[in-house]
Parts: C-alpha cells; structure tokens; sequence
C-alpha cells in the first residue's frame, strides 16, 4: 500500500475515527448476571432457611417448654410433699382436738416432717424466678400463722373447725398455683400427665380433708350438721377427682387406681363412708376412729404413689421430648446449614459455569478489538494490494462448545470476519480513491504547469502592456490552479514535485505563498527577518503559508489587509498571519486546531475547510507547530513556527547582490519554473519595515536596484526601469503582427538580464499602467 494510505490510516486512530474501546470496570447492581444468579438462588435458598428456622424455634421453644415443664413438676412435686405433710398433721390435729391424746406423738412428729418439707420447697423456689414460684412464695407467706395455730391447738384456744380451714386454705393455695400457664399443651400426652398429676393431687386433697373430718366426727360419735355438710362436700370433690383422673389418666396409672382402691383399707373407708352417709339425723355412730384414720391413710399413701409415678410419668415424658427436641434442633439446624451450603454450591457452580466462558469470551472480545482487528487492519493498510491480505484470525476456543456460548463465539468470530472484510472494502476503496486522485493531481499539475510555460513564453513575446497584464493575470489563475492540484496531492499524501536542491530564504517563500493567493494585493509583509529554509521543505512550506493567507483573506473584510510577521525566535522561526475578521467561537477555534495538528482526517465529514486540513498535514509531515488564536484587538491570528530542523544555517552576504536564484529541482526541465507566479523564487526581502507586496513580488522578482555590478547603458531603458524591447527579425514576426517599420539606429547593447528581473520590471510597468488609468478616471482594460 501507498505510504499516504498508511499514513492516514494511523491519523484516523490517532483522531478518534477507530476508538478502541475501553475495559468497562466490574461494578455491582442487580442489572449483572452475578447479581441475578444470586437472587435466582438466594429465593429459594432464603425460603428454606427460613422453613428450616421456624423448625429450630419451634424446637427450641418445645425444648424450652420441656424444660420449663421439667422444673414445674419438679416444683410440684415438692409441694405435693409439704401439701402430704400438712394433710397428715392437720389429720392428726384433727383427731387431737377431737380428744385423742395418743395422736400427740405422731402430731409432733409430723410436724418435723412439715418443716422438713417447707424448707426443701423454699430452696427450690429460690432457684426458679416463674409465675408458679412467685404463687408458692405467695402461698407460704400466707403460712406464717402455723406456728400460732399448732400453740392455739395445743393449748385448746383453737376448735377443730377453725383448724380445719386454715390449713385447708394454706394446702389450696399451695396447690392452686399449678393450674397457671400453658405449659405442655404443645404434647397430649405431656398435657394429660400433667391433668392426671393435678386431678390425683385434687383427689389426695380430698381424702386427706375427708379423713380429718370424720375423725374427729368419729372420735366424737355423731355429725352436727355443719359436719355433715361439709362431709359430702369433701366426698363429691373427691369422687369428682378420681373421675377426672381416670378420663385423663394414661392406662398403667388408672389400672394403678383401679388396684389402690381395691386394698382392704380402701374397701374398709368405703364402709365407714356407708355408715357416715346415713349418720346425717345426728345418730351415734358407733365407728372407731383410729381405724378410719389408718384405712383413709392407707389410701392416701396410695394416692401419693400414684401422683409420684405419674410425676416420674411426666419426668420421663419431658425427658423424650426434650431428646426430641434437641434431636429435631440438630437436624433442623442441620438441614438449614446443608441447605446454605448446597445452595453456595450451587450457586458458585452455576456462576462459574457462565461466567467463566463470558470471561473468556470478554476477553476474546477485548483481544479482537485491541489487538486482532487493529493487527489486521495494520496489515490491510500496509499492503500494497489490500484485497489480497488474508484474514488471519483465529476462531474462538469456545466455538467447539455445544451450548449457547459456542453460538455467541461462532457469532463474535462471524462479526470479526465481516469487520475484516470491511476494512479491506473500506481499504480497496480508500486505496483506488487515493490513487484515482493521486493520478488527477497529478494530470492537474502537468497540465498547469504546461501551461505556466506557455504562459511565460506568451509573456516574453508580448509587447502591449494591455495584452501583458491579461497575462499576468491568467498566469496567476494558473499558479492557484497549481496549488489547488497539489493540496489534492497533500490530501491523498504524495509531496510536491517542487523541490530545490540548495537552500531558500524565508523572502522567497513568503512571495511564493503570496503569489499563490487570488487577493494578494491586499497582503502587507510588516517584517520578515533573514533566514533560510532547506530546499527539500521550501514548497512545502510555502504552500501551508498560501493556504493560511487564502483563509485570513477570506474572512476579512475586503477593504483592510492581512498583515504578516516573520522574525526569527531563538532558534525557531515564527510566523504570524493576522486578519481582520470578527473571529471564531471557542468551539470553531478548538475545532480548527484540531485539524492544524492534524488529529482529523478530511474524510470524517463533509466541509468546506480543506485548507485547513492540507495545512495539518503539511505541518504534522514537515514537523511545524501551527495553531490560531484570537488577535488582541479583533480577528484571529495564524502561528507558524517553522523548527531549526528545517532551517538552513544563513551564509555570508558579500558586499554585491547573489545574481544565482533558486531553481526548482521537478520543473528543472520545462518552461514554466519560473519564479513567483510560476513557482520561481527570488532574491530575498530586506527587512526594511511595512513594505506593501506590489504584483511585481508575485512574479518573483523586485525592481532592480540602482546600485550593483550592473548598469544598463544610457538610453536603453525606460524611465520605469524596463529595457527597451528592439524589433525583431523579418521572418521571425508572428502571423498577424504589426508591419516592420524603418529601422532605426541600435542604441548601444544593454547588460544581460535574468528573465526574473525582466518580468519584475514589466510587472511594475503594468502597476503603473493601471494606476495612470485609474487617476485619468478609466477602469483598466
């Protein structure tokens, strides 16, 4: 591929036209597929923890209710033994306020026996901080009367009926406190232990009150009627008991019922109950005392086994459930942690699974846009025939997958190839384009420049100022028609044909830019210090500078000049071109510095300012530094600094003008190289202040001085400096021209002059021509 092609594929990455795009970073949000799948999974996941938790508080709340049961029996256990404890003594009171003095013995012993109990039951309520532990607190405070009522019994100031109701209500408080709380309604069969525990309870209540009643009733032989009543009031709460106990009790403990009250003891109280019934009309009972006592308490001792196997009924129970439930604990916890577990699994399989190949096919993606594609489209670009650059992509390692990732690779290596195959399209086209206009320029340039030589023949021949002027004019049609054919050359990146083999002052350069622009009338050199340009760069460098002059022309307005600076900055060059216009925006200006450093290509979009592109890439080939910026009055001022690189080190000036001129090295063989409008170059500018450019300067050349080696014999000039044009030889006369008149004496031959100086002084003579018109009030011709 051509060197222009290649060029101006790097400027279209290095501008912005080819971006690479950039590795986005990972960053959070339910929108990624890592958040997806992980709410995918956490639903269900969380809905199964949470089952699995509501288990484990189920559990831990049966547990804890076991437990809370476990010390509840325990408590009521131990109230059951002071409740047995003061069942027996108020019995014993009982018979001994009734009379019976050989009770004394065991009345004193049984009351050991009660405080033993109480104080067994105060230790473990103080352990325990329940609703059921501050209800026997409350029930024992109410106790702080037994001492006085066993001396009140003792001393006879307390009769049986008040003895009976004190310690009737202290039993009944102890034993109320077991009817609070839930406790155990989780379990059936826990909650019928529980009912059993409280129903025998309620029947040893009952046998014990029954059998201290009737002894004292028995030990006086008959029933008042208060007796009596309350009696049958004790039997049915018993009967009522034992009722609910069978209904509720588990079948061991009724067939344990059934046995305690089929003991000879029980068959005897029965009897005597018999006997106490039909007692109500206050007759003698004839029924001994220490019997009926020693039969009731044969059956409440077997009421009190019974209420301790179903409290070890109930202790077993709470044992199983409370293995259960740590049995169910483990598991549930177990489950959960499993399911967390499988879960994470799960999900960190499933996110490997996908993203591992969106991984790989991210950074095959990543690959192919940084470094395969623009690989491909080097080499594309650097072939001399694109079309026959192969592909030379591989295909994904995911294409040999069988799921939908190896179709989104198949797809990634399909949307490769057909990038690919675009960029040779695009490349053969841009590669045809280029060399299609490369060859016009080219065409375009030989032509004018053909025609610049017939121009400057045209101009050596002709003698009427009218007809010289016209010519002067198409010649610098001519010279803008070249400059235009090499701005297409500088688009598609050839160089100039134009080039010199020594170096240029920077004079010349500046007249040959200006003589490359339609108004150049209205351009005034302010300064220009000496220094010279390397030949290889001078047309080059000329050309940026036309096209800089062209735009500050064209935006100023047509009745002011365009000024220009040139002086030498340390080791640099500096250029200023100032107009006169209403300036840029700061977005134009932005823009338009963008394209003087050649960061933009001209093909991005459609516009009118191709000078400014020719400029950027003659700036950024010849390595100059050119950018705009505002003026400090108005207008917008155009920078140049021209780097030592391409200046030429300035050689000494002798005391008389150099007559050698600078030769383009391309138009060294044909008419038309010559200087100024035809591309000649002349002796430098003087710096000798503001100097307006006369037409004269665009043909190259300057007036000639007065002083120098040469001087032209007097006579053989005009007054404007210009040699006298002698008639030429009889047949060498152009058809149609003037007939010969008589000769005339030859003055005597003139100094030999370059023709850059003969078109220099024409070029002031049709000045002057023009002016003399104007002030007569003629327009020119």
């Amino acid at each position: 591929m051509a060197p222009r092609l290649r060029a101006r594929g790097r400027e279209q990455v290095d501008a912005g036209t080819v971006p690479r795009p950039e590795r986005r970073r990972r960053f959070g949000g339910i929108r990624t597929i890592r958040a997806r799948l992980a709410i995918i999974l956490l639903v269900p996941t969380s809905l199964l923890v949470m089952t699995s938790a509501f288990g484990v508080v189920d559990q831990l709340r049966t547990a804890s209710d076991a437990e809370s049961v476990s010390r509840l029996v325990e408590l009521e256990l131990s109230t059951q033994n002071l409740i047995h404890s003061l069942q027996r003594e108020r019995s014993l009171t009982s018979a001994l306020l009734a009379g019976a003095d050989q009770y004394r013995p065991q009345v004193d012993a049984q009351r050991r026996a009660t405080n033993t109990n109480r104080q067994d039951l105060d230790r473990l309520v103080a352990t325990q901080d329940t609703a059921s532990s501050r209800a026997i607190n409350a029930a024992l405070a109410n106790m702080s009367t037994l001492g006085f009522v066993r001396e009140s019994a003792d001393t006879g100031r307390l009769d049986r009926t008040q003895m009976l109701d004190f310690y009737t209500t202290a039993i009944v408080g102890l034993s109320g406190f077991s009817a609070e709380g839930d406790l155990g309604q989780n379990d059936t069969r826990l909650r019928r232990d529980l009912q059993s525990l409280h129903s025998i309870g309620d029947a040893k209540e009952a046998v014990a009150l029954e059998r201290g009643q009737l002894s004292g009733v028995f030990a006086q032989g008959w029933f008042t009627p208060n007796d009596y009543l309350r009696f049958t009031e004790v039997r049915a709460n018993k009967l009522n008991a034992l009722s609910r106990f069978t209904q509720t009790a588990s079948e061991p403990r009724k067939a344990d019922l059934a046995a305690a009250m089929k003991t000879p003891q029980a068959d005897l109280s029965l009897n005597f109950e018999r006997v106490a019934l039909d007692g109500a009309d206050g007759r003698r009972l004839k029924l001994s005392s220490p019997q009926w006592s020693a039969a009731m308490t044969t059956v409440g001792i077997d009421l009190r086994e019974i209420q301790r196997e179903v409290g070890d009924d109930i202790r077993d129970r709470v044992s199983s459930i409370k293995t259960d439930s740590d049995r169910g604990l483990f598991l549930y916890s177990l489950l959960a942690a499993a399911t967390v577990v499988v879960a994470l699994m799960l999900w960190l399989y499933t996110f490997r699974s996908i993203m591992r190949p969106l991984a790989v096919l991210t950074g095959e993606a990543h690959d192919a846009a940084e470094r395969r594609l623009p690989e491909a489209v080097s080499r594309i670009q650097s072939a001399d025939d694109p079309g026959s650059v192969l592909h030379g992509l591989t295909q994904s390692s995911l294409s040999r997958r069988h799921d939908e990732f190896a179709e989104v690779a198949v797809a990634l290596d399909h949307l490769q190839e057909t990038a690919v195959r675009l960029a040779i399209e695009q490349a053969v086209m841009r590669y045809n384009t280029a060399e299609s206009l490369a060859n016009l320029g080219r065409r375009n340039q030989n032509l004018v420049r053909r025609q610049l030589g017939f121009i400057t023949a045209l101009e050596r021949e002709e003698a009427d100022p009218n007809q010289l002027a016209n010519l002067f004019e198409l010649d610098h049609l001519a010279t803008r028609m070249r400059r235009n054919a090499e701005s297409l050359l500088v688009l598609v990146g050839e160089h100039s044909p134009r080039r010199w083999s020594t170096a240029v002052s920077v004079g010349d350069v500046l007249r040959s830019a200006f003589a490359e622009v339609e108004d150049y009338r209205r351009v005034t050199l302010r300064r220009a210090d000496k220094a010279m340009v390397k030949g290889t760069a001078a047309a080059e460098i000329a050309h940026l500078l036309a096209e800089l002059v062209e735009n500050a022309l064209s935006f100023s307005p047509p009745d002011l000049a365009v000024e220009v600076q040139a002086r030498s900055a340390g080791s640099d060059y500096h250029i200023a071109i100032v107009d006169q216009g209403i300036g840029m925006t700061p977005e134009a200006m932005a823009t338009a510095n963008a394209r003087l450093r050649g960061e933009e290509s001209f093909l991005i979009s459609p516009t009118r300012d191709l000078g400014h592109y020719v400029v950027g890439r003659l700036a950024q080939r010849l390595g100059l530094k050119v950018w705009l910026h505002d003026s400090p009055l108005n207008g917008v001022t155009a920078r140049v600094i021209i780097p030592e690189a391409m200046l030429h080190p300035a050689e000494p000036v002798s005391g008389q003008q150099h007559q050698s001129q600078p030769v383009p090295v391309a138009a060294a063989s044909g008419p038309g190289s010559g200087v100024g409008v035809n591309g000649m170059l002349s002796a430098p500018i003087p710096d000798t202040g503001p100097q307006p450019v006369a037409s004269g300067a665009l043909n190259g050349a300057q007036p000639r001085p007065q002083s120098g080696p040469r001087h032209a014999a007097p006579g053989t000039t005009t007054r404007n400096g210009l040699l006298k044009r002698q008639p030429k030889a009889a047949g060498t006369r152009r058809a149609g021209s003037r007939p010969p008149q008589p000769e005339q004496p030859r003055p005597p031959a003139g100094p030999d002059r370059t023709p850059a100086e003969v078109r220099s002084m024409l070029d002031n003579f049709r000045s002057g021509f023009h002016s003399t018109e104007h002030v007569n009030g003629r327009e020119p011709q």
